[in-house]
């Protein structure tokens, strides 16, 4: 049941990332992302338009953004196992998990209050609109010090079976480095590196899909490494000759 109950954790971030692209894409619209260059009427415009569409969308991720937690308690376990104690690392890790789902529900409030009256002021909706792109695309730094503390973790493992592969560390600092562009939109509303550019949304949500996957199946292999040590200390234990 303990291993059952974690793989189907590790699967369950897979899922809420399939469900948050069919919410984010499909229901509310906001992908292609709109352009930072619009003006206060047009911004204004699309949300009036959509703005039900959006509402929907986005309300659904409220509700449904803290079901990445199992995922990333996992994350934070494994962590845990490689350090060998509730150390620095692993408590880091646990507490920037918290900012993950508390950050799509943040900047899901802010859309859905940028469409919920239309009738506003347009400044005031391009004023909520801009606060809501720029936690989803900008707020990169706790989602990039986890996987850099990951990638950590995985280069000191030094057990006899590691966690993780090393080239699974490798593979995090490449999605960390892909992901720095993305706190960049504050100083661009146009080109590569505004919140609708190539290098701050494009490449990072691709990297960060890929992440997702790859990092649910490391962990459900993770999950078998330690079954089969647990399994392995009760052998020694029934072995050991009585005292």
């Amino acid at each position: 049941m303990h291993v059952s109950i974690e793989k189907a954790s590790a699967w369950l971030g897979v899922a809420m990332l399939g469900g948050f692209l069919v919410m984010f894409w499909f229901i509310a619209g906001l992908v292609p992302p709109m352009s930072p260059a619009l003006t206060a009427d047009q911004t204004a415009r699309i949300y009036s338009d959509h703005d039900l569409r959006i509402r929907i969308g986005l309300a659904l991720m409220i509700l449904f953004a803290w079901l990445f937690v199992p995922f990333l308690a996992l994350l934070s376990r494994q962590v845990r196992r490689i350090e060998g104690y509730w150390g620095v690392m692993s408590l880091t890790q646990v507490m920037l998990s918290v900012t993950f789902p508390f950050g799509f529900s943040l900047c899901a409030l802010f859309g859905v209050a940028a469409a919920y009256r239309p009738e506003r002021n347009p400044d005031v909706t391009q004023a909520l609109s801009d606060m809501f792109w720029f936690i989803f695309v900008g707020l990169v730094g706790p989602l990039i010090t986890q996987v850099v503390i990951l990638a950590f973790c995985v280069f000191i493992d030094r057990r006899q079976v590691p966690s993780f592969p090393r080239w699974f560390g490798y593979f995090n600092i490449w999605y960390a480095v892909l992901g720095v562009p993305g706190c960049a939109i504050y100083l661009f509303k146009t080109g590569p590196l505004a919140w609708n550019g190539m290098f701050a949304f494009w490449i990072p949500l691709t990297v960060f899909c890929i992440w997702m996957i790859v990092t649910a199946i490391m962990l459900t292999k993770a999950v078998d490494v330690e079954a089969a040590e647990r399994q392995a200390r009760a052998a020694n234990r029934e072995w050991e000759p009585a005292a």
